[in-house]
């Protein structure tokens, strides 16, 4: 090969080398702005549909909580009569009573769980999309501390926003017929009311008219009247079931 042909074949590779070199510079610097614009939407994206998650994650802690109550169900709240400590009694029941209708007038209380689907791991419902720990489950808020994982900002996920009211009223007219009219609330008799404590039947008694309760355990409760006076006291002389609704008064009527 002459000499001339040798320089003209290198300089024919310089150029090649040169341009792959510039060419791949540029595809690099191409690259990099697309990354630089991609990235931010992709990692939104990814945050949102976390966000999201989180957000029915928590609600659905919500409602093992407190059930539905317009459409009578009442969740753990209904069978315990208290809000859960934490998150774990919705689905351990450790040594929280045994659900049982062993009661006056065979009203269920007790746990009698799992109230929430506890995920793929025994411990997946404790936390939120982002692997944070939920918080919150005394006040009947489920809390999570958002994405970037510091409670009390303004990125935290709260259900609900405010903390619910898991208690009613109720009133009872104790009424009964005597030489043909109707007697309202007579004298010598007391109203009971039954209701779920911490899963066991506890009582309250009004030996007073007009028979109310305040702050009663939503859910289904029984309530009966009884004889104070005598001869027979002690004596249930009327009893019914009723339904009560958190911040609403349940009234009821019995009749002996």
């Amino acid at each position: 090969m002459s000499h001339q042909a040798h320089d003209g074949k290198l300089r024919r590779l310089r150029g090649l080398r040169g341009f792959t070199l510039l060419e791949l510079a540029v595809v690099m610097a191409v690259i990099g702005i697309l990354v630089a614009s991609v990235t931010p939407a992709v990692v939104q994206r990814i945050t949102d549909g976390r966000i999201d998650e989180t957000r029915v994650e928590a609600q659905s802690l919500y409602d093992g909580m407190v059930g539905k109550p317009s459409d009578g169900r009442f969740g753990f709240v209904g069978d315990m009569g208290r809000l859960p400590s934490s998150f774990q009694e919705l689905a351990q029941r450790g040594s929280l009573p045994v659900y049982t209708t062993s009661t006056t007038r065979n009203v269920g209380m007790g746990w009698r769980g799992p109230y929430v689907n506890i995920g793929t791991s025994a411990t997946d419902y404790l936390g939120d999309a982002f692997g944070h720990v939920y918080t919150g489950a005394s006040s009947g808020q489920v809390r999570s501390a958002g994405p970037d994982g510091i409670s009390g900002n303004a990125d935290d996920i709260v259900f609900p926003p405010a903390a619910p009211m898991t208690g009613g009223t109720v009133t009872v007219t104790v009424k009964t017929i005597l030489g043909g009219k109707t007697i309202v609330d007579p004298v010598g008799y007391r109203v009971d009311l039954f209701y779920a404590n911490n899963g066991a039947e506890a009582s309250l008694s009004d030996a007073a008219s007009p028979f109310s309760f305040s702050n009663v355990p939503m859910g289904v409760h029984a309530v009966q009247v009884v004889k104070t006076s005598n001869p027979n006291a002690g004596t249930v002389v009327s009893q019914d079931t009723i339904v009560v609704r958190p911040t609403s008064t349940t009234a009821s009527e019995l009749w002996f």
